[in-house]
């Protein structure tokens, strides 16, 4: 089962014919390049918008067990997930696998999230792997069979994205399309009206905006979200720069959870959180992560919206920015 989990890892990251000339390869993240909602298969093919495009989708590939055939019922459910990305001239595709014996104990026999884009205007795509495992054990995804030499360099320690333009076949239908990219999935609203589309991974930014960055404000600033929910910052006096973004939209996500999801989910996927506090009737949980401070906010056993600060703020400050920003 190994040897046949790697084959098709190799496959997502080399699959795609040549078009060409190609760009050099760039480093990539796992965000969402495209404006465009983020459809909720769970484990199965059921699609809410089947005629989308850009196709955006995430799954649960974690049920892929051997006791109870779960593993068979995936691979029943890929030729359909094919089927419907194939024709498609923009696609993102979010994903969690998790292999085991017996579903949901030890030993885990392999793991992984990922994110895959492909835009056949350009010819160009992208793929991002994180906790990578084999065996319940931190792996190298350059290990695997036919990974290019020359993407070795974004990859290391279970982990690592790259993008490029010339590995995915164009196609001429797809380039008279209207460009739907966006940096991060959205755009901001500045008193016109308008809202930002949501959606995308959240590590050190939410919806374009990220933790340092300076801005023209002081204080808090909030923008809205299509579909239901904000994305609020909080600004350092006077440099004016990010410190802390919360959101509760739902298309945004951290660590396979996001705004909705069960809040033992959530804790179970944070290390080493600590309880900070009460913030407008949810109880904030918060951990300390290598480049960020995450935070959510628990009431009535689901997660009520997420936040991210700057690592060096306490647990004063961290609480005393986020009750302001959710009164916003």
């Amino acid at each position: 089962m190994r040897l046949a989990i790697l084959g098709t890892l190799a496959a997502l990251l080399v699959a795609a014919p040549s078009a060409g000339a190609q760009a050099p390869a760039e480093p990539y993240d796992g965000h969402n390049p495209f404006k465009c909602t983020l459809q909720q298969l769970g484990t199965g093919t059921k699609f809410p918008q089947p005629d989308a495009d850009p196709f955006c989708v995430e799954y649960d590939k974690t049920h892929q067990n051997v006791t109870e055939l779960g593993v068979v019922d995936f691979m029943s459910q890929e030729p359909a997930r094919v089927a419907a990305a194939s024709p498609k001239c923009f696609y993102f595709q979010r994903d969690h696998w998790t292999g085991s014996v017996v579903q949901g104990q030890a030993p885990e026999t392999y793991h992984w999230d990922g994110s895959y884009w492909f835009d056949k205007a350009r010819g160009a795509g992208g793929v991002y792997v994180e906790n990578f495992r084999i065996g319940g054990q931190s792996g190298d995804p350059t290990a695997l069979p036919g990974f290019p030499a020359e993407w070795k360099p974004y990859f290391s320690k279970g982990r690592g994205g790259v993008q490029t333009v010339g590995d995915v076949q164009a196609d001429p239908r797809c380039a008279t399309r209207p460009n739907p990219s966006g940096p991060g999935g959205g755009r901001q609203a500045n008193g016109n009206g308008r809202c930002r589309v949501p959606g995308g991974r959240i590590d050190r930014g939410i919806g374009g905006a990220r933790l340092r960055e300076r801005r023209f404000y002081a204080g808090y600033a909030s923008w809205c979200f299509e579909g239901g929910g904000r994305l609020v910052a909080a600004f350092s006096r006077p440099a004016a720069r990010v410190q802390l973004l919360m959101t509760n939209a739902r298309p945004f996500d951290t660590h396979g959870f996001r705004t909705g999801s069960r809040a033992r989910r959530a804790r179970h996927r944070m290390h080493h959180e600590r309880r900070f506090g009460r913030v407008r009737g949810a109880r904030a949980w918060c951990s300390r992560e290598r480049r960020r401070r995450l935070c959510v906010g628990l009431a009535h056993r689901h997660v009520r919206w997420i936040a991210i600060a700057r690592k060096r703020h306490g647990r004063k400050r961290t609480l005393f920015y986020l009750r302001h920003a959710a009164r916003m």
